[in-house]
């Protein structure tokens, strides 16, 4: 087996792997299902993850990584502060188009000291970095007098991440993936100055409804 199909095996056990995750926890599938669905056997499967603790930290490095980086694409795509919130809280709507599935930080959240250290790290990344990006996005859209909340950036980029967080697992719950737009739809009316007035989108000039 050459390079590249070691790669790629790798990313399709990654797939899975997550797919898996998202639907049952970390604590619910086991390599058998991961070399069921690849068609693969176990063995090819520890040949590339020796314990289902490197999985999962390689599973949490790659998702975070490629969470961050469409945080970065927000920021290149659109000028409005508005508009990077909106598209922020559509991932977490397109993640729970299928009933089934959560974040997969918010389902490591909740088997957290079953983890190794190295994949708490890596939560603890995304917690920090995304706290740290919505800051700094409310700060510009503060600025701009385009956004308007009371306290400290820190504080409120906390309360959007945690309560995006909470609302999807009520809207599992409820099995209303209605529930989950609900909270983010109102979470945004609440920083905007004047909810009735269109925001401007990014550089392809939509506005905030037309996005």
């Amino acid at each position: 087996m050459n390079k590249n199909n070691n790669s790629s095996t790798a990313e399709r056990i990654l797939d899975i792997a997550q797919d898996l995750l998202q639907r049952q926890g970390f604590n619910g599938f086991s390599y058998q299902d991961i070399a069921e669905r690849v068609k693969i056997r176990k063995a090819s499967i520890h040949y590339h993850f020796p314990s289902k603790g490197d999985l999962v930290v390689s599973l949490c490095k790659r998702y975070v990584d490629q969470f961050l980086e469409r945080l970065h694409q927000l920021d290149r795509k659109h000028d409005s502060s508005l508009t990077r919130l909106r598209e922020f809280t559509l991932i977490y709507s397109r993640i729970i188009k299928d009933k089934e599935k959560l974040c997969p930080v918010t389902m490591l959240s909740a088997e957290v000291e079953a983890l190794p250290s190295s994949a708490r790290e890596h939560l603890q990344r995304f917690i920090s970095e995304t706290e740290r990006w919505l800051g700094q996005t409310l700060e510009q859209g503060k600025r701009a007098h385009e956004l308007q909340f009371s306290g400290s950036f820190q504080s409120q980029s906390r309360i959007i991440l945690a309560t995006l967080q909470g609302a999807m697992l009520v809207a599992r719950a409820s099995g209303d993936r209605g529930h989950f737009q609900g909270v983010a739809d109102d979470l945004l009316r609440q920083l905007q100055p004047n909810p009735a007035r269109p925001v401007s989108g990014g550089r392809t000039g939509q506005t905030l409804a037309q996005a």
